[in-house]
């Protein structure tokens, strides 16, 4: 018989049912946490701020110490001996906060005795500055170099010896004095550069010369000023257009511009340079730092930092190339601002009154003249006026090629002529010694 099947179906009850509206006691319990929770999550928040905050001065702090300096051990200036009344708190007058940047050096590291042996106990000084002292020294492999070591009562400091570090390790040129080394540590925060044997350019113009016969104690020729304003100029271009980003050095000045043996010219002490942007802006707003005489009058007036006031000090350095005057002039009723006195004697037309005599008359005055009319306009009161550092540095490369055609044409001129008078001479010899009467027998 075939398999009957029955089917069974149950009835439920809907299966989704309406859920009952929550009680009024569910309501006031879900009033009352909210706002608990919410002010939870603030107080943490809050603490983990203070903690972190805590933290990050406690890390900058120690780190200020870390490199705290003890000068008892570094000869100060009026105490060559040393034993300066002080301890590692002695720098505590700088500002302390800046050492926790301590500069991501790629140069060689050298510890305080390593300073000590390449200076001989600091015994080689050689001059001082806002800095602090220098020394010079030998490395190991024999090179010579210059190890400038901040002071306890250095007008510059902590800040500026990390803001110098820190340039130098990226700008390479040949016309910027080269970072070698440094040394950061209790004992003694130093800079180690190449050793620059011609001494810096003020002192060259200034020049107490002696009567020795070395080309370098010699007055600088108008071809050895020229080049060394061309060279300067270059650095300063550098600076300006292929650093990343680029830097304003905000001291050019004499002093400054250093020289080698063969008195090629380098851009030195970078511990006042500013970097900016030169896409956002044409100018940035800083405190005034420079050196009377080749400050930016506009800079001075506005607090308004630009590329421009580099330009300013460098017309300022050219003036005193061309005439060897320094920047401000105490000489009687000619007394004042270089710059100025320039202007005064050139509205009369009188550009020979104005070149430094030591040159002897040795130029060519439409050189000077066109040099002279540069520094005019790089020291216009208003920075628009000013060219920028390139078309400087085109202009000076011009006055040197032309400087070099006529040294060139001068030399022609001269061996030309030296050979016209052996000529004439070889002839007038010849002439009169055919003219002479033959001495002893007549031949039959």
């Amino acid at each position: 018989m075939p398999t009957s099947h029955a089917l069974h179906c149950w009835l439920f009850g809907d299966i989704n049912p309406t859920p009952s509206p929550p009680s009024p006691s569910s309501k006031k319990i879900i009033i009352i946490i909210i706002p608990i929770l919410l002010l939870v999550i603030i107080a943490v928040v809050v603490a983990t701020v203070c903690f972190l905050r805590k933290k990050n001065k406690q890390t900058m702090v120690s780190a200020a110490n870390d490199h705290a300096i003890n000068y008892e051990n570094i000869p100060q200036e009026g105490n060559p001996n040393g034993n300066y009344a002080g301890s590692a708190a002695a720098i505590s007058n700088q500002p302390k906060a800046e050492a926790q940047d301590t500069p991501k050096i790629d140069n060689r590291q050298f510890g305080y005795d390593d300073i000590k042996r390449i200076t001989n106990d600091f015994q080689n000084n050689i001059g001082t500055g806002g800095f602090g002292s220098v020394y010079s020294g030998h490395l190991e492999n024999g090179l010579q170099v210059a190890i400038k070591v901040l002071s306890q009562s250095s007008t510059q400091g902590v800040r500026e010896f990390m803001a110098e570090a820190e340039n130098l390790t990226r700008v390479h040129h040949k016309n910027l004095v080269s970072l070698m080394g440094y040394c950061i540590d209790k004992n003694c925060m130093a800079l180690v550069y190449e050793y620059m044997q011609g001494g810096n350019l003020h002192d060259k113009l200034k020049g107490d010369y002696t009567q020795t016969c070395s080309h370098n104690e010699m007055p600088l020729s108008w071809k050895q000023r020229l080049r060394i304003a061309y060279e300067s100029a270059l650095g300063l271009e550098y600076l300006h257009k292929a650093c990343n980003p680029p830097l304003i050095h905000r001291d050019v000045k004499t002093s400054n511009i250093l020289l080698n043996a063969n008195l090629e010219a380098k851009i030195a002490d970078f511990g006042l340079s500013r970097a900016f942007d030169i896409n956002a802006t044409s100018h940035v707003s800083t405190r005034v730092v420079g050196t009377l005489g080749y400050l930016d009058p506009e800079y001075y007036l506005s607090n308004q930092l630009s590329a421009k006031s580099d330009v300013y000090s460098f017309g300022v350095v050219m003036l005193e190339i061309i005439t060897g005057r320094p920047p401000i002039i105490n000489a009687g009723r000619e007394g004042g601002n270089l710059v100025q006195w320039v202007h005064q004697k050139l509205s009369g037309g009188d550009i020979e009154s104005i070149v430094d005599t030591r040159m002897q008359d040795k130029y060519d005055i439409n050189s000077v003249w066109k040099v002279t009319e540069l520094a005019c306009r790089c020291t216009e009161r208003t920075s628009s006026q000013r060219p920028t550092m390139s078309a400087v540095v085109a202009e000076l490369k011009e006055s040197m090629d032309f400087e070099i055609s006529m040294e060139d044409i001068h030399k022609k001129s001269t061996t030309n002529l030296v050979s016209d008078v052996s000529q004439d001479s070889t002839t007038f010899e010849m002439a009169y010694m055919g003219g002479m009467p033959t001495i002893g027998p007549s031949v039959r």
